[in-house]
């Protein structure tokens, strides 16, 4: 990572640079929207028994500040988002104490910083600034960006709901490998905040183009299709609940299948929920296109903690 400085206050001389195995990296600025993620962030690093990573970052070249004719102070820069991430440790501590909680500062671009740092870690968390994105320009974010493109899952924080409330976990289900993946995740969270778990897999029954009747002949049509549809739903939440049943026997699980498009069901599904799951395929190409169009609809449009596990971030 470009431009690293850690708090040696904070950090033994010893270790190296970055995030290590068992660590939550939280995204923190001194906003609002990411006190929020660094709050949530703690509540999971105590519940998992993780180091807490408090990360800041600047990207010098959108900075205000000093500037002299061969660009931004970057010493100036580094000092301030040193502060800014110590500051983040200390809001941490007073209800967190028994939890390892340190501090790092990068001058970078904050997404790109984030997911250099997630190649180690276990989770990273970081907040969302819902009432003053553009919902059309918002797959530039940093949030957005870093569920394209992180190498570990990452929990993008949207309003004030936590798992330490009781609140179940919601996961969409499809029986895809990033669908399981994401189930396995979230059987993970549910079992460490001791909460239920909730399997959603929804189902359309839309129409579809005329060339998929060549696919799918007959199921192409009418109520044999919709009836396929219905069926590939309740076997696809039966067995993402024969999964969680053997790896997290004492989990309480709940199974839905409701009609409609997935986001819409997701959204619905979670209006109680402390935590919604969603997979991701990865592969190449632009953010807004590596994430899909579920997973891109419940961060657009949730107003809770979305948990966005990528196709082998697991």
């Amino acid at each position: 990572m470009a431009d690293l400085h850690i708090d040696p206050a904070v950090l033994p001389q010893q270790e190296l640079p970055g995030a290590t195995t068992g660590t939550v990296v939280v995204g923190y600025d001194a906003t609002p929207e990411a006190g929020l993620a660094l709050d949530w962030a703690a509540d999971w690093a105590e519940l998992h028994r993780s180091r807490l990573m408090v990360a800041c970052a600047v990207d010098p070249v959108l900075s205000p500040g000093p500037r002299s004719v061969g660009g931004p102070d970057v010493i100036t820069l580094r000092r301030a988002v040193d502060r800014v991430a110590v500051q983040g440790v200390e809001i941490v501590r007073p209800a967190h104490p028994g939890l390892d909680v340190r501090s790092v500062g990068a001058v970078g671009h904050p997404s790109a910083e984030l997911v250099a740092l997630s190649e180690d870690a276990e989770l990273v968390v970081v907040g969302r600034r819902t009432r003053l994105e553009n919902p059309a320009a918002s797959v530039g974010s940093v949030s957005f960006a870093l569920s394209a493109h992180s190498r570990c899952p990452v929990v993008v924080v949207q309003g004030q709901r936590r798992l330490t409330q009781g609140r179940p976990v919601v996961v969409g289900v499809d029986a895809s490998r990033p669908s399981m993946r994401a189930v396995a995740f979230a059987a993970q969270a549910a079992a460490a905040a001791h909460t239920d778990l909730v399997l959603v897999a929804a189902w359309s029954g839309r129409d579809v183009m005329p060339w998929l009747d060549e696919l799918w002949g007959d199921l192409g049509r009418g109520p044999d299709r919709v009836e396929a549809e219905h069926e590939r739903a309740t076997w696809a939440v039966a067995e993402a609940e024969r999964f969680v049943r053997e790896s997290h026997p004492g989990i309480r699980t709940t199974r839905r299948t409701p009609q409609g498009h997935e986001t819409d069901a997701l959204l619905a599904e979670s209006q109680d929920a402390g935590l919604l799951v969603v997979g991701a395929r990865g592969g190449g190409g632009f953010a807004g296109l590596l994430l899909g169009s579920v997973s891109r609809g419940v961060l657009r449009r949730g107003e809770l903690p979305v948990a966005v596990v990528r196709a082998g971030a697991l």
